[in-house]
């Protein structure tokens, strides 16, 4: 039946082989409630089947490490191997059981691996060793990844893909966006190799098209496929959208299925003239409507979306094909239910000035808006 305030939102779309029941997911999030091992907790799996019982059409996980080499934080997931694999399992069977999609980001964090106390205690690849501030007052130089480590990260990715596949997974999510390893090839800041690796546009992007490529030879066709694709670096000299929108067809052919456009790097965001960018309401939109017209696949909208007037009236408009929600669904898992209700009144905000669930992400992210039984047990689960 068709919704009577929000008739597209609410409409079934098809995402590769899959159908998911509404145009809302949710966006993926480091909330880090594995444990030091990057095996998934209770906790972890009660979580994220949470935001599929409150009504999203496909939930994405947080980013799962690829390997030891490409972990970022503590307490991050990682799937690497079948000593795992029941533990996953039970993520996906979660948010499979409340109907919706189970979509596994995966990632390999490059630059940005950690523990960051002891960065030069291991070699943080990139494509090439530029100097960056990683903590203020604390600039470090990655290493410039070798043809094996190159070779070694396509080979983990295909392999994370098949084991998420062999855990119950709808699919995954590639993450190029951030400045991670993958979106580190796309920029000619943080790319300066001569070789077949880096220069031109195809060579620069050569890295996330094998990564596509490997993992769609590696599953099953009704396997769904997609991106996290950085939009635009905005930083002068580096990766921009014209590129961006030239790379989205060539993905496609690849094998994606479906992409969620996002802007900056970790750095970028800390520009002056980027101060502020992610507290704007639809921030990174522009960008989307971009590069939508250049897809045929799904392009899902993000960041700085709360209202679902707001959502509604992007998806009508066809400047995205749906939404995906990050915060909006930690802070209120029920977002989807309460909207379609017509209980929107209810909604739960996050309204912190300092971003609590930033701030907790260490120990296990927390928000200040959950009600007092999810404050009590650390996590927003089935408890409330």
């Amino acid at each position: 039946m068709t919704h009577a305030i929000y008739p597209t939102l609410f409409s079934p779309m098809t995402i590769g082989l899959r159908e998911a029941r509404n145009r809302i997911a949710q966006a993926p999030m480091s909330v880090c409630y594995a444990d030091e091992n990057g095996i998934p907790t209770p906790a972890m799996a009660e979580h994220y089947g949470r935001r599929a019982k409150g009504g999203a059409g496909m939930v994405i996980t947080e980013n799962l490490a690829i390997s030891v080499a490409g972990r970022q934080m503590p307490l991050q997931p990682m799937l690497k191997d079948d000593d795992s694999l029941d533990a996953f399992a039970n993520v996906a069977g979660e948010i499979k059981r409340h109907g919706a999609l189970a979509v596994a980001q995966i990632v390999h964090a490059g630059r940005y691996a950690g523990p960051w106390s002891e960065y030069e205690k291991a070699r943080r690849l990139a494509p090439s060793p530029v100097p960056f501030e990683l903590l203020p007052g604390k600039t470090v130089t990655p290493a410039e990844i070798t043809e094996d480590e190159i070779e070694q990260a396509l080979s983990d990715f295909a392999n994370t893909a098949r084991l998420a596949e062999k855990a119950g997974f709808d699919g995954v999510e590639l993450h190029g966006a951030q400045g991670f390893l993958v979106s580190s090839f796309f920029s000619p800041v943080m790319n300066r190799r001569k070789d077949g690796w880096g220069g031109s546009f195809e060579n620069r992007t050569r890295f996330a098209l094998e990564a596509v490529r490997r993992i769609r030879a590696d599953v099953g066709r009704d396997f769904i496929v997609g991106i996290q694709l950085m939009s635009d670096e905005l930083r002068p000299g580096g990766w921009s959208l014209d590129e961006a929108t030239s790379l989205i067809p060539r993905l496609e052919e690849a094998g994606i299925d479906f992409a969620v456009p996002v802007v900056s790097t970790f750095e970028t965001l800390k520009t002056p003239e980027n101060a502020g960018l992610f507290a704007r309401p639809t921030f990174q939109h522009e960008e989307v409507r971009a590069i939508r017209r250049f897809a045929t696949v799904p392009i899902f909208t993000n960041g700085g979306i709360r209202d679902p007037r707001v959502a509604e009236d992007i998806l009508a408009r066809g400047d995205a094909d749906g939404v995906a929600l990050a915060r909006p669904l930690f802070s209120d898992p029920d977002w989807p239910e309460k909207v379609r209700e017509g209980r929107v009144c209810e909604l739960r905000f996050c309204d912190c000035t300092e971003a609590t669930c930033l701030r907790t992400q260490l120990t296990g992210s927390r928000c200040e808006s959950w009600p007092k039984a999810a404050a009590e047990a650390g996590y927003f689960g089935y408890q409330a």
